[in-house]
């Protein structure tokens, strides 16, 4: 809401009022986060944004296992399932095994219900024994 106020030299409105903001909440979910400058989970609100979870495996179906396995946890820390995942990033050194573990990834979201999504291939992570990190946003409401 504006308020303006009628002067004898013109119109003086002030800046519009917002209700109070929520403060942004955020969860370590290891020591390392602060050794390296960032932090795994922040709430906003009723969104949360996961940083990247990295994962490797013998193969890519293991990866996408171990990601979408650590992936639950963290959801289920915040009483949240797959179903509120609403946007995913992932990013492989090999697409082309990405591609091929889908059916890992899709029985992960059982309801059907999948997150707008974008795949990334890169030359690599910051781990290099790393072949998959994925991000999420997800809606708690």
């Amino acid at each position: 809401m504006r308020v303006c106020s009628l002067l004898v030299s013109g119109l003086l409105c002030s800046s519009p009022v917002h209700a109070a903001e929520t403060p942004l909440e955020r969860h370590q979910l290891g020591s390392w986060e602060a050794d390296i400058g960032y932090t795994g989970v922040v709430r906003d609100g009723d969104t949360l944004h996961v940083s990247g979870v990295p994962c490797r495996g013998k193969d890519m179906r293991a990866a996408v296992q171990t990601c979408y396995g650590e992936l639950t946890k963290i959801l289920r820390r915040f009483g949240a399932d797959s179903s509120q995942v609403v946007k995913e990033t992932a990013y492989t050194t090999d697409m082309d095994a990405l591609v091929q573990a889908i059916p890992e990834r899709k029985a992960f979201f059982a309801d059907g219900r999948y997150p707008a999504a974008s795949w990334v291939q890169v030359s690599r992570l910051f781990n290099a024994e790393d072949m998959l990190e994925v991000e999420w946003t997800v809606r708690l409401k």
